[in-house]
């Protein structure tokens, strides 16, 4: 008898049910954070000044960077997890969990340090800055140093509730922060508050929310104890191992995405970040609406892989690369037929410049979606080498391209340089790789997974293009409607064009049974093992 307490969650049907709860309510709070983003962020440019919005923005930026002293270790730490609460060994979840609180209070005091330098020695050289925005940054600085100290010993309460496959109870809470923040930070500015009122209320918010997650885990593993004297340097090693090339990647993300607001900054100063800010988070809503499925396929990818079953794996990468595709294609199509009318309606004038920037990072983002799937499934397989090492060397290019062309290009040279290694690295290098280690020829691969997307485009393309000639939209509503519609014609030529009978039957039939299986949010807790 299997007395885990992981035992509910390994059936089919309970993972299948964690899996689409937790997708479910992760979209739910995308929807938040992209309707918060939609109305405070051009309430809190207005109140704050583009100016000191962007001395936000930069330093927030370097504050990104010491998420790389996770070292990876959290995948590392779920799989351990996950691999003693299989065995129904509580100890040995609870040894895991206490031996990862003492190492990552180490990583927290690391930040501390951290902070202090970047403080003392790296805000007060910035360029392009007074000496009012430097002891301003200082301050700022300080506050989010300490919310990312205190927050690193609190990433097994996160840690464990994943491992339970109870996504739902960790996206919930991240819902509620998200809206109480949205709502903290309206009244902090609509009553005269500034930035640095803004940012200790928002990190109050924060440090509020680890009493949650704290309450989340002992709800999804109730025997739960943690004992600093549990410590074991062989677990630090065990886990070290395996997490080394996921800290590699983790490496590579920092690099590609987060140094851009800095290399702006930097060359073209504080007015030209806020400016790039939207335009990223413009780009990062375009992946997030059409990505949140992908970071459920490792482990279904580790599992084919261990029985080597390969006819799987090759149906599995055709059919999630097609839907990847379908979704960001179509999506990517009303970003940039949109884009400046929406820049112009939701921030106003002063923000147009980043509407060109934005059709780059649109078009590197119907790649970095699309090839989401391969990532995951070559990771899974044993080709974590190859990923980890392709990534670091198209992030190191991104940094050196962004660097040579942003004093001549501007932002738009950021772009380019973010999308030229992107395209290079996963069309030329992880493209092929997958293809030949699953047996499918290039042209294949294309014909199986493009033939829908394009099938899609090109009507939604032409109504794009109709709608901008004959009905400009004027308002945001007006955008968000002839968007919609655009998506419609797109979902359904793709549908009627794209997919013979044969395949539309079978979505069809797939998902009915996912809708013919309805679950609560959030389902009881399984019993603790005994």
């Amino acid at each position: 008898m299997n007395t885990s307490p992981f035992a509910s969650a390994a059936t089919p049907v309970g993972a299948a049910r964690n899996v689409l709860l937790g997708a479910a309510t992760k979209y739910v709070l995308l929807a938040v954070n992209i309707g918060i983003g939609v109305v405070l962020m051009p309430f809190t440019v207005e109140h704050l000044g583009v100016s000191e919005y962007g001395l936000w923005m930069l330093v927030a930026s370097l504050t990104y960077y010491f998420q790389l002293l996770d070292l990876g270790y959290g995948n590392g730490l779920v799989r351990h997890v996950v691999d003693a609460d299989v065995r129904g060994d509580v100890d040995g979840v609870n040894r895991v969990l206490s031996t990862f609180v003492v190492v990552y209070a180490v990583l927290g005091l690391c930040a501390a340090i951290g902070s202090l330098g970047l403080i003392f020695w790296a805000v007060p050289r910035f360029p392009h800055l007074s000496d009012v925005d430097i002891r301003r940054g200082q301050i700022l600085l300080a506050i989010m140093g300490a919310r990312i100290a205190i927050g690193f010993p609190m990433t097994v309460f996160g840690a464990v509730t994943n491992a339970r496959q109870r996504f739902a109870l960790n996206n919930v809470v991240a819902i509620a922060v998200a809206m109480t923040n949205g709502i903290v930070t309206f009244v902090v500015l609509a009553s005269g508050g500034g930035l640095v009122i803004l940012v200790t209320a928002t990190t109050c918010v924060s440090l509020a929310s680890y009493l949650a997650y704290a309450w989340t885990a002992r709800r999804a593993f109730p025997s739960l104890r943690l004992r600093p004297s549990s410590f074991s340097p062989n677990l630090v090693r065990d886990v070290t191992t395996f997490s080394a090339y996921l800290f590699i990647l983790d490496v590579a993300v920092q690099i590609g995405f987060n140094l851009d607001n800095v290399v702006v900054g930097a060359a073209l100063g504080t007015s030209f970040v806020a400016v790039y800010a939207v335009t990223l988070r413009m780009a990062d809503y375009q992946r997030q609406l059409c990505n949140q499925l992908n970071g459920f396929l490792f482990p279904i990818a580790v599992r084919f892989g261990a029985d080597g079953d390969g006819e799987a794996l090759q149906s599995m990468l055709i059919e999630t690369s097609r839907v990847a595709l379908l979704m960001v294609i179509g999506v990517t199509v009303c970003v940039i037929g949109f884009a400046r009318p929406l820049i112009l309606r939701w921030m106003g004038p002063g923000f147009e410049s980043g509407v060109v920037p934005l059709y780059v990072l649109a078009i590197t983002g119907v790649v970095l979606v699309g090839q989401g799937p391969l990532g995951n499934i070559l990771l899974g397989t044993g080709r974590h080498r190859l990923v980890a090492c392709v990534a670091l060397g198209e992030a190191l290019v991104n940094l050196a391209l962004s660097v040579v062309l942003v004093r001549r290009f501007g932002m738009l040279g950021v772009a380019i340089g973010t999308g030229v290694p992107v395209f290079a690295a996963n069309l030329f290098i992880l493209l092929p790789v997958a293809c030949r280690q699953f047996k499918l020829s290039l042209w294949t691969f294309l014909r199986l997974t493009l033939a829908a997307p394009l099938a899609g485009a090109i009507p939604a393309v032409v109504s794009c293009i109709a709608f901008r000639q004959f009905y400009p939209p004027a308002t945001l509503p007006m955008i968000v409607a002839e968007g919609g519609v655009v998506l419609l014609i797109y979902a359904l030529s793709a549908c009627l064009l794209g997919f013979d009978r044969e395949t539309r039957s079978t979505y069809y039939v797939l998902a009915r049974r996912l809708v013919a299986r309805p679950s609560p949010l959030i389902h009881a807790a399984p019993e603790a093992a005994s």
